[in-house]
């Protein structure tokens, strides 16, 4: 798995794509804070069928993607875990890396 971000222009993302998770993030975040907390993802989970998550485990989805360690899932962050596991890029980048790139400002010259 590469680090480097140049890599991830190699990512086909349709404009619907993007839409459809903002949407879905909109839905999930019942208070309109721009981020889900552990019981607004929990509910979200559920109704994406996944019926046995403990708390723990939301807490520890949550850590995998938190990467301004706020204790809450923002957009961006949620983007991140959608698209790698709907593009399944597991086996091309890492996902803590991802998040990073998505949630960050990119300082690496012109794109």
């Amino acid at each position: 798995m590469s680090k480097d971000w140049e890599d991830f222009k190699k990512i086909n993302l349709p404009l619907g794509t993007l839409i459809h998770y903002k949407l879905c993030f909109e839905r999930a975040d019942k208070d309109r804070s721009g981020r889900l907390d552990v019981e607004e993802l929990g509910e979200w989970a559920q109704r994406m069928g996944l019926k046995n998550v403990t708390y723990d485990d939301l807490k520890r989805m949550i850590e995998q993607v938190d990467v301004n360690k706020n204790g809450k899932v923002e957009f961006w962050e949620f983007l991140a875990i959608q698209l790698f596991i709907s593009l399944e890029l597991q086996d091309k980048v890492d996902l803590r890396e991802f998040c990073f790139f998505l949630t960050q400002v990119y300082r690496g010259g012109m794109v």
